[in-house]
């Protein structure tokens, strides 16, 4: 009996013993497990964490390969290898790499029965055991795969231990994600602050551009308008003529070239006011008339009465892209005619009106028409030469058409003729006291007193002609500190002021005088912005500090003129009046 006693113990404690070996490998596997949890956490770069992974699986299972295999399109390829030769190896789909990816960790003795090695590119199969264990990759479930040289060279055991290692692959896949993601969002940043950092750059340069080219501008334009109106011989009267088309040819490419560059930036708005559209579109018709007259072109014009009345909307963009239009069809037309035909639909908001050019030009092809609206694109190369232009207007008209809610489209046929139709959409008016009115016609009032604030001498003379036409009594300053002290309550009726000057810029006197008005509750002079400084957000700062109106250069003399009666005959009260030049 006490044998067989002594033969139990033995037996137990051969058991106990087994049960303490279990316990203390599963004791390593979970020290492994969580030390590389912890090791893992305490890496950012994904190749040290693959590399960290790597060792880890190598202190608890003996393997000759191991992949990190991630699913691709409709196979698997894989992204990690203890041998770089093995990284891009693909593997097609399905089968036993797929049911492994969504299912459970499998050992097989001879990888040469996988299915998937006979078709892997790029990696040729290994002889002996693998490991084949789950894990979720950063483009979804892929394999963790252990290859031994010796077949048999795994047990089950073996596979439960990788299969629970594996964890540590997932989490190096979501950490390399992350890194992935977080230097993906710091470059869109750094994209981005560059991206901004040129626009503002950009603007600042056309703002500046605008400046420096309007201003010589204005002495060529303006004087040469006032010329024209001098008592001249008909060649000097010509000449003068001349000089004042090409001024303004040179004004038009220069607001082409803002206008694309506020459509880039997003900063081009369109108005939404009540507008006539019948006289809107005759200020074109009339003048597109004249110009094909003098080529000896036949000039239509046919407005449907549905298409009259009162809109709300933008009747300056109207006009541009109408514009557009018809100097295209005008300059790109030797023989023949130029027609217009504007009709309109009525929808339970608002109408759609339709302006149709048609020309009996060169015309283009079907390819090169594709590319009107691109900028910078003429019909051809030899156009640009031939006719002239920046190639800006059509792709202008389009974002304005669309931005009014409409398009432009287009036919042609080569050597016959095209035909453009803009559409745009705008809100009848029903009640025509909502019309903008215009003034009754030209004052001529006599010692107006003005003060005029300008820096450039050549500015001030050219003023100083244009005030002349009115019998203007005109005070000068030089910057906004001098038309401080020249201005009180009273003394004048009106005020002319330059923007960028010295000393004190023109938004800043602006605000001395609407202060000095307010304090002594004298009733404001109108203060027209007379500015080199065009753009949209140039109007937008004279008007918030407390101008009237703003008149850009170069000046016509006619609407500065037209600005100033108007401004008078309103009276006292501010209005927010844009008068660009």
């Amino acid at each position: 009996m006490f044998d067989l006693d002594k033969e139990q113990l033995r037996e137990a404690l051969a058991s106990a013993k087994q049960i303490e070996a279990a316990l203390r490998e599963r004791l390593r596997e979970q020290d492994l497990v969580l030390s590389g949890l912890e090791a893992l956490q305490g890496q950012e770069d994904p190749a040290a964490l693959q590399a960290r992974v790597f060792d880890l699986l190598s202190r608890s299972v003996t393997f000759n390969l191991a992949l990190v295999i991630e699913p691709e399109g409709e196979g698997f390829v894989c992204t990690g290898a203890t041998d770089a030769a093995a990284v891009g190896a693909y593997w097609p789909g399905g089968g036993f790499f797929s049911r492994v990816a969504h299912g459970r960790a499998a050992v097989v003795p001879d990888n040469r029965r996988v299915p998937e090695w006979g078709q892997c590119e790029g990696l040729s199969p290994l002889p002996g055991a693998g490991i084949y264990a789950p894990i979720l990759a950063a483009s979804g479930p892929g394999l963790l795969v252990l290859c031994s040289h010796e077949p048999g060279a795994y047990s089950a055991r073996d596979g439960a231990l990788v299969s629970r290692l594996s964890l540590l692959v997932s989490q190096t896949q979501a950490a390399a994600q992350r890194r992935r993601l977080s230097e993906a969002a710091r470059s869109a940043d750094i994209a981005r602050q560059a991206a901004v950092e040129a626009s503002e750059a950009k603007s600042r340069f056309l703002a500046n551009m605008s400046h420096e080219i309007r201003t010589p501008l204005n002495g060529v334009t303006a004087v040469a308008d006032l010329l024209a109106m001098t008592e001249l011989a008909p060649r000097q009267q010509e000449m003068a003529q001349l000089i004042a088309q090409s001024g303004r040819m040179l004004e038009r490419l220069l607001n082409d070239v803002l206008d694309f560059a506020k459509i880039e930036a997003g900063q081009l708005d369109v108005e939404r006011k009540p507008f006539d559209l019948g006289p809107t579109l005759h200020a074109m018709i009339d003048l597109f008339a004249a110009k094909a007259d003098a080529k000896g072109l036949t000039f239509q014009a046919h407005i449907e009465p549905g298409a009259a009345g009162l809109f709300e909307g933008d009747s300056l963009r109207v006009r541009q892209v109408l514009g557009n239009l018809l100097n295209n069809a005008v300059k790109f037309t030797e023989a023949g005619e130029v027609a217009l035909h504007v009709s309109a639909e009525d929808g339970p908001e608002d109408a759609l009106i339709i302006m149709r050019v048609t020309d009996t030009g060169c015309g283009f092809t079907p390819e090169r028409g594709a590319q009107l609206f691109d900028r910078f694109e003429q019909g051809d190369d030899s156009i640009t030469r031939q006719f002239g232009g920046t190639g800006l207007g059509l792709a202008i008209s389009r974002s304005l058409a669309e931005m009014m809610g409409g398009d432009i489209t287009w036919r042609s046929t080569p050597g016959e003729g095209s035909t453009f139709e803009a559409t745009f959409r705008a809100k009848r008016v029903r009640d025509a006291g909502l019309a903008a009115t215009e003034t009754n016609g030209p004052l001529h009032p006599q010692h107006l007193r003005v003060l005029v604030v300008e820096d450039n001498p050549n500015n001030r003379r050219i003023v100083a002609m244009v005030l002349d036409l009115v019998q203007a009594q005109a005070t000068y300053a030089e910057n906004g500190q001098e038309a401080l002290d020249a201005f009180a309550p009273g003394r004048f009726d009106i005020v002319l002021m330059d923007l960028q000057m010295p000393v004190l810029d023109g938004l800043s006197a602006t605000r001395r005088i609407r202060e000095l008005e307010q304090a002594e509750i004298a009733p404001p002079v109108p203060i027209i912005a007379l500015s080199a400084n065009a753009m949209t957000h140039h109007v937008a700062e004279a008007l918030a500090a407390g101008a009237t109106a703003h008149v850009a250069k170069p000046i016509l003399p006619a609407r500065l003129i037209q600005t100033m009666i108007g401004l008078i005959q309103d009276g006292p009260a501010l209005t927010a009046v844009k008068a660009t030049g």
